[in-house]
């Protein structure tokens, strides 16, 4: 009986262990690109306009439409509708479609690479998150064993007749309370890692491993400039080059409200962007309309443009303020963290000498260390967030990698 249930442990085991998946850093961008499900979705977005431009390529080949033909030998002005299937060529609006179409296909790939620089820098930022909250886990479990270990003392004394049991439950009490950080903060770490497996598309089923980073030394790193990422940024930007897509494609509403009396096109638009541009279908009194409408649409993208540059570069200045300001400061992170380490072991080497110290001003102390390590690690952790920000704001590291997976989706692969 005890050889089966010796079998059944090593296979429950090894089942476990399978289902744990070690994750690093550099693996989080890699798995966000090619399995998260937002990307994935916006991928076939832009797999639709790319054929939406074939679409409309394959518009201005003859065509026929059978009721047409039909009509024609009792409306000999039906021979007007034949031009559209005979000869769709022949129709200007249709080729200014066609070169729409093409534009708002760039704007969609542009919109594309916004989305997934923003899913990986996420999904990253979620990932440095997690490992901080572990951290902050082992510095509260420090925390519980100094509690522990002045709880020890405590009671010898009191035994002894040294101390007052209330002091005694004053401990018992903070220690409960550190029990129930631990919990909560144990709960927030399992929540994290379920969000990153949903972002990376991990099935919900396997735990992920986190692997822990090398830290930067704060202290050895150089302050950074504004002037040094500024140019990157806003020449980088997807956000601000599909604007220019998009105001490029309105040249083309220009030409087909010139030659709308030689007929509409018969291509619809891949994005409902102009739709609130009128454009009339024959010879009439409206282009003038048309023509002021989409001047003014050229303003508001003009606008819009202006508005995300200033965004962008409001971003970047309070990024590389944040930045410089933790390595100004870090030096005296740690001595606050020094000093008050030092301080605990005077408090802690007066209560085992038998000293009378007031509980409250031993908690403290215990505190003061806690506080210190959690913003000392803080700080190192927020250095390295902050650049990953900056990365993603130049499209520099993971962000410049070839997105393969769009590539295998557009080829009709995937």
């Amino acid at each position: 009986m005890k050889i089966y249930i010796y079998i059944i442990t090593i296979v429950l085991t090894s089942l476990a262990s399978a289902q744990e998946i070690d994750v690093s850093l550099d693996d989080v961008a890699q798995k966000v690109r090619e399995s998260n499900f937002t990307v994935l979705e916006n991928a076939q977005r832009v797999y639709q306009a790319k054929e939406t431009i074939n679409f409309s390529k394959r518009n201005l080949l003859p065509r026929l439409n059978f009721w047409n033909v039909l009509k024609l030998p009792f409306d000999w002005l039906s021979s007007v509708d034949i031009v559209q299937d005979i000869a769709p060529f022949l129709v200007p609006n249709n080729w200014f479609r066609l070169s729409q179409n093409k534009l708002f296909y760039l704007a969609q790939k542009e919109q594309y690479r916004a989305l997934w620089a923003n899913e990986v820098m996420t999904a990253k930022l979620l990932y440095l998150n997690a490992l901080r909250d572990r951290d902050f886990l082992r510095i509260l479990k420090v925390q519980e064993s100094q509690v522990d270990e002045l709880l020890s003392i405590v009671k010898s004394r009191v035994i002894l007749g040294g101390e007052r049991a209330q002091i005694l439950k004053f401990f018992e009490i903070r220690k409960l309370e550190i029990q129930d950080d631990i919990r909560s903060l144990s709960t927030i770490f399992f929540d994290e890692k379920k969000a990153l497996s949903f972002l990376m598309g991990v099935p919900s089923e396997k735990e992920l491993k986190l692997v822990d980073i090398e830290l930067p030394s704060l202290e050895d790193l150089s302050e950074i400039s504004f002037d040094t990422f500024v140019f990157r940024a806003l020449d980088n930007a997807p956000e601000i080059n599909q604007y220019k897509y998009i105001k490029d494609s309105l040249r083309f509403v220009r030409r087909e409200a010139y030659f709308s009396f030689l007929g509409a096109s018969s291509t619809s638009r891949s994005s409902s962007v102009f739709n609130n541009i009128p454009v009339q279908d024959g010879l009439g009194f409206g282009m003038g309309s048309s023509l002021r409408i989409a001047g003014s649409e050229s303003k508001i993208l003009e606008i819009n443009m202006n508005a995300t540059k200033e965004v962008i570069k409001k971003n970047l200045y309070n990024l590389v303020n944040n930045y410089n300001s933790y390595l100004k400061n870090i030096e005296g992170q740690k001595n606050r963290n020094k000093y008050s380490q030092e301080n605990f072991k005077l408090i802690k080497g007066q209560l085992v000498l038998g000293g009378s110290i007031d509980p409250l001003e031993v908690l403290t102390s215990i505190e003061s260390v806690f506080d210190s390590s959690i913003s000392l690690t803080n700080y190192e952790y927020e250095a390295v967030t902050t650049m990953e920000k900056i990365k993603r704001s130049i499209f520099n590291d993971d962000y410049s990698k070839k997105e393969s997976k769009l590539h295998l989706v557009i080829k009709g692969r995937n």
